[in-house]
């Protein structure tokens, strides 16, 4: 039987006939997420629902004659046909007129859950944020973005601040549990932390609609460190946002906002370095062209003398600054080199180079249990299998023994089963004889 095989392009024609065919001239109610606008003038979107969503355009053509603005979570309604993209395989509504629905579900209880928090004064109650913070907690996906770019920033710009990571996961039905764990975690230690940052990079509104979760945002209202928000891009807004003691746009903004007093302290430090540096510069100098301008008006001989103390004394005062500087610098970098040290053997990377050398340990161990346990289940069948064929009865007929069956097929083990006239058939190796019992020879002795 023939079998139709279709190219790729003829199935997605099919799909656009049947599609563009019977969805014409339809109307959608669903809610606004993932909005933009785009520099041709074109606007996308999706429209959701609890369970589903539909990708959604208005052209150009139509964008400028909507009675209404677009705006992520906006309950409307839209009215187009449905296209099909062939090249991509994908289909979208192109949208021709749109009319308000109403504020989607999903914001609604949002904004009675922000008004029932700040009712609580949950919004209001503000711990300071510690301006030269020694040590930090960061909450976050350890595959993300904003981990990297807490981790590049800090060491930058304040390289002894340790920080302690938690990772979780930020986004899908794991989320929730994985947060809620990881701050009842952090609140049970006794860690030594100055703040607490809790972290995840740009997303569309359904990706960061978790921090909206009213149990999370609890559980970091009551974090027993003074805690911060670094959600999204600067435009998003969550709930964990308004009860978190500091919002940061973003966590970039958020390590920069920890560093930034360690960062202008260290600025500063070097240019007073710089000053005492030039000061002493211009002592020496000015020494210097006093001593040049008493050598033409005082005697040769105690003029020599001041010289040589001058000199003396200079070379004291340079040998004690440079030493001074060398033991501040040594002190700094043997610090650093502490720090650096705490890092590296708190490094992810590391540990997960421990349990990847325990992977394969336990993975050879178990390849080379099962060789052996395939081994010995080998050998055991070779030898059922050698039993079997030492019981086969065909083995024992070729050795010239024979089997002698009654007229009902049962196998003969004693004459005592026999009678005088009885039918018995004897099988052979090679063949089967037939007879009648004329006279039965009893044993003297059992065998």
């Amino acid at each position: 039987m023939a079998v139709d095989i279709y190219s790729v392009s003829e199935v997605n024609r099919n799909i656009q006939e049947i599609l563009e065919s019977n969805f014409y001239d339809i109307w959608i109610e669903g809610e606004v997420s993932n909005l933009k606008y785009h520099s041709s003038g074109h606007i996308y979107f999706s429209l959701t629902d609890d369970k589903s969503s539909i990708r959604a355009v208005v052209y150009k053509s139509r964008a400028h004659k909507l009675k209404i603005k677009l705006t992520n979570g906006a309950k409307i309604v839209v009215f187009g046909s449905i296209n099909v993209y062939l090249q991509g395989g994908s289909y979208q509504i192109s949208v021709e007129y749109v009319r308000e629905s109403g504020v989607g579900r999903k914001f609604y209880d949002l904004e009675k859950l922000k008004k029932e928090f700040k009712e609580k004064g949950y919004f209001e109650q503000k711990r300071p944020i510690p301006e030269y913070p020694r040590k930090i907690i960061v909450l976050t996906s350890i595959t993300g973005a904003a981990l990297r770019d807490i981790i590049k920033i800090t060491k930058r710009r304040a390289a002894g601040i340790i920080m302690y990571l938690y990772p979780v996961i930020v986004q899908g039905e794991q989320a929730k549990k994985s947060i809620l764990n990881a701050l009842s975690a952090i609140n049970d230690s006794n860690i030594d932390a100055d703040v607490l940052i809790l972290a995840r990079g740009g997303g569309s509104m359904e990706d960061l609609w978790i921090f909206n979760d009213p149990d999370i945002a609890l559980a970091l209202y009551h974090s027993k460190y003074p805690s911060i928000s670094a959600i999204g891009h600067e435009i998003d807004f969550t709930l964990c946002d308004f009860v978190a003691d500091k919002r940061a746009e973003t966590p970039s903004a958020a390590a920069e906002l920890l560093t930034h007093k360690t960062a202008e302290l260290y600025d500063k430090l070097q240019t007073l370095k710089k000053a005492i540096d030039n000061n002493i510069h211009r002592v020496v100098l000015n020494k210097k062209r006093e001593l040049e301008y008493i050598s033409y008006h005082t005697n040769y001989n105690k003029l020599r003398a001041l010289l040589e103390n001058l000199y003396l004394f200079t070379d004291s005062l340079t040998d004690k600054v440079i030493s001074s500087m060398n033991n501040i610098i040594y002190m700094n970098k043997a610090h650093l080199q502490s720090l650096v040290e705490t890092i590296n053997n708190n490094s992810p990377i590391h540990k997960l180079s421990l349990y990847r050398q325990k992977c394969d340990f336990y993975k050879s161990k178990i390849v080379s249990d099962m060789l052996n346990i395939i081994h010995n289940k080998k050998n055991t069948v070779n030898f059922l299998t050698n039993a079997l064929r030492l019981l086969n009865p065909e083995n024992i007929l070729k050795k010239g023994y024979t089997i002698t069956t009654d007229k009902n097929g049962n196998t003969v083990k004693s004459v005592n089963q026999l009678n005088i006239n009885d039918d018995i058939t004897t099988m052979f190796k090679d063949g089967k004889v037939s007879s009648t019992i004329n006279k039965i020879y009893q044993s003297k002795r059992p065998l």
